[in-house]
């Protein structure tokens, strides 16, 4: 029954992907990976149980966040009329952390504002232009119950939920288990048995971390995206 469920599991995925790749394509500027690691996105909050305060009021929207120089273009736009978990999904773009702190100079209370809408986030995705401000960002909205996801070296180390890693020219993702407790969030034991790796966090008797990896190896899940993008340039 186990295998059965996620073989559902795996299939749900491939054919959302599939369709939320497909009608990406009318999009030039914006790469087949960042369409891919849009719909995981969109994917993962179905997956993802929020504080109740955070889910509270049915008519509030759920926040997707991205701070930094955009990389996805216009790849939420199959999604942007899509309802989840019975919630409007919005977007919203954030400048990146050093711009934020310049305009703040002048206008403190615009930082202050930046913050609390940081705050407000479902899920937060932090560009790879953020990458030294990695650790100031996580800490400004860890306790906050915000799912924090990137594509950067060094995020899970940094205290980041969910990392996308390129392997084969395939979208896999990595997730850090006490970071999503500390943020107050219940990942699905479904999306943990699709990840590439699972990372805990232990303390050892001085009280010293050190990570301990769960080897949660998929070969066949999530190959959607790029299978379709083979099929896909074999027919071009």
């Amino acid at each position: 029954m186990r295998i059965k469920a996620y073989n559902l599991i795996v299939l749900f995925f491939i054919l959302f992907m599939a369709l939320f790749v497909t009608k990406a394509q009318a999009d030039p500027t914006t790469s087949r990976e960042y369409q891919v690691k849009a719909a995981f996105l969109y994917n993962f909050i179905m997956f993802v149980d929020w504080p109740v305060e955070k889910m509270a009021d049915i008519n509030d929207p759920i926040i997707v966040g991205i701070i930094g120089n955009d990389p996805f273009g216009d790849a939420f736009e199959p999604v942007k009329d899509k309802k989840v978990k019975d919630k409007n999904v919005v977007l919203r773009r954030f400048k990146g952390l050093e711009e934020l702190k310049k305009s703040a100079e002048k206008d403190s209370a615009q930082l202050n504002a930046q913050i609390k809408a940081l705050k407000e986030c479902h899920v937060l995705f932090i560009c790879s232009s953020e990458k030294i401000h990695l650790k100031e960002i996580i800490s400004l909205v860890e306790n906050n119950g915000v799912l924090t996801v990137a594509d950067t070296d060094g995020f899970i180390e940094a205290g980041g939920i969910i990392n996308f890693v390129m392997e084969d020219k395939k979208v896999q993702f990595e997730i850090n288990i006490v970071a999503s407790e500390k943020a107050r969030l219940k990942i699905s034991s479904k999306l943990l048995r699709l990840a590439k790796r699972v990372i805990r966090v232990e303390t050892n008797e001085k009280n010293q971390k050190h990570s301990k990896v769960d080897g949660i190896w998929n070969k066949t899940a999530l190959r959607s995206e790029y299978v379709c993008h083979q099929r896909h340039d074999n027919k071009t």
